[in-house]
């Protein structure tokens, strides 16, 4: 069976509509989009996709971006999704153990690494001197910072500030940490702005040239970075970040 069976029926189990599930795939593979985009992909009515994304916001797996105009929706992430699943029993345990891992192996491109352990930090303090331009991060600064450490997280800004490569910053969580990282933006060569959403996971992304990196935690609470290689890949996800900072104030 391959993904997208397993995902449709998986999510039927949990209640969606096809008409929802249809919906939600759409916006999981593009990003970020509003209604009349959203129409096209599906062909249904204007009133239809209304009625369906409200309804997968209700039920959580859709969230707007409410300072875009016309409003912009995106999925929350698998690897949210599965946490819904977890909590539902045995059978829905062993479901969430395979979102989660979909969640994953959905990003991974042609040329794909997994650093952990000892390669983790060596790896992402290498990262400054491979960025040709600019740096994407999106995704909880509190989790970069956790995973990482701080001392590791300041070495790496330092060492991209040096290079002279500019950051441009998503965050999802607006904790003192990520403020602060904010009031620093000018110093730091960054642009930061903030999309709250209380159902996004503790992970982050970063998108430089070609390099797709993913940080999380596995099942067993294991920090890990998948990177994945693929101008496909990374042309798609510049776009999807590139809507959401235009629908950003």
């Amino acid at each position: 069976m391959n993904i997208q069976n397993y995902l449709k029926q998986a999510l039927n189990i949990f209640g969606l509509t096809e008409g929802e599930t249809k919906v939600y795939f759409v916006l999981l593979q593009k990003g970020a989009m509003d209604v009349s985009l959203i129409k096209v992909e599906v062909k249904y009515s204007t009133a239809g996709v209304y009625k369906i994304v409200n309804s997968l916001v209700e039920k959580g797996f859709v969230f707007p971006i409410e300072k875009s105009v016309p409003i912009n929706f995106m999925a929350v992430p698998l690897s949210s999704v599965s946490k819904k699943f977890a909590v539902q029993g045995r059978k829905m345990s062993r479901i969430a153990d395979k979102f989660s891992e979909l969640g994953r192996l959905s990003k991974i491109s042609a040329e794909t690494e997994i650093y952990e352990g000892d390669s983790l930090t060596d790896y992402y303090l290498d990262i400054p001197y491979k960025i040709e331009d600019t740096i994407w991060c999106v995704g909880s600064f509190g989790a970069c910072v956790s995973f990482m450490g701080p001392e590791v997280e300041k070495t790496f800004i330092k060492t991209r500030v040096k290079k002279g490569h500019h950051a441009t910053a998503i965050i999802f969580d607006e904790t003192d940490q990520s403020r602060d990282l904010f009031g620093r933006d000018k110093l730091e060569k960054r642009e930061t702005k903030f999309i709250h959403n209380g159902e996004y996971p503790m992970e982050f992304s970063c998108l430089y040239g070609d390099n797709y990196l993913n940080f999380y935690k596995d099942a067993e609470g294991k920090i890990k970075i998948l990177r994945s290689k693929s101008p496909d890949l990374a042309k798609a996800k510049l776009i999807q970040y590139q809507m959401m900072w235009n629908s950003t104030v």
